[in-house]
C-alpha cells in the first residue's frame, strides 16, 4: 500500500458474498436493460443472433413511426431460410412477429427498411429457462457466504486486557 501498511485478507465469507451479490445485480442487467433498436431505410440492415434450442422462440415487435415497408429474415446455422417476412405498415402501427426454433442451432436474423422508419425490439424466451439459473446461483453463493461469516465469527478468539485491581 503506499503508505507502507498491510491489508488484511480479504475472507472468503466475503468473496461468496461479493459473489453472490455481483451474480443477482448482472442477472437483473441481462433480463431489465433490454432497449429497442431504431432503424430505418437509410442505415445498414440490422443483423443479430441468437442459440436456440428446439422450442425456444423470438418474439419481434417492431413499432412504426411513418409509414414504412420492412423485410424479416431468419437463418439457421447452414444459411438456410426458414422464415421470411415482408410488410408494409401504416405511421404508429405495431407488428408482432412470432418465430419458434423447429431444432437447436444459431439462428441469424435481418430486419431492413427498404422505406420508412421504425424502432426493432428482440424478446428470446427460452423454453428450460437456462438464463435464469444465475439468479438460484446467486443466491446460493450469499448464503453461503452469511453462514461463513457467522461460522467465522462464532470461532474468533476475543481479546481482552485484564487489568488487575490493586
Amino acid at each position: 500500500m503506499a503508505g507502507g501498511g498491510s491489508a488484511p485478507a480479504m475472507k472468503m465469507s466475503d468473496v461468496f458474498i461479493v459473489l453472490g451479490v455481483t451474480f443477482l445485480i448482472g442477472g437483473l442487467f441481462m433480463h431489465g436493460l433490454v432497449s429497442p433498436t431504431s432503424l430505418d431505410s437509410d442505415s445498414e440492415p440490422y443483423s443479430n443472433g441468437a442459440s436456440l434450442l428446439k422450442g425456444d422462440s423470438i418474439e419481434f415487435t417492431i413499432n412504426i413511426e411513418n409509414q414504412s415497408a420492412l423485410v424479416l429474415e431468419v437463418k439457421d446455422e447452414d444459411g438456410t431460410t426458414v422464415l421470411v417476412e415482408s410488410h408494409v405498415l401504416a405511421s404508429g402501427d405495431e407488428k408482432v412477429i412470432p418465430f419458434e426454433a423447429e431444432e437447436r442451432g444459431f439462428y441469424t436474423y435481418t430486419v431492413e427498411f427498404s422505406e420508412g422508419s421504425g424502432e426493432l425490439l428482440v424478446d428470446v424466451d427460452r423454453k428450460l429457462l437456462l438464463d435464469f439459473l444465475i439468479y438460484p446461483l446467486g443466491v446460493i453463493c450469499m448464503l453461503f457466504g452469511m453462514a461463513k461469516r457467522k461460522d467465522e465469527q462464532s470461532k474468533e478468539t476475543i481479546d481482552a486486557v485484564l487489568v488487575s485491581s490493586d
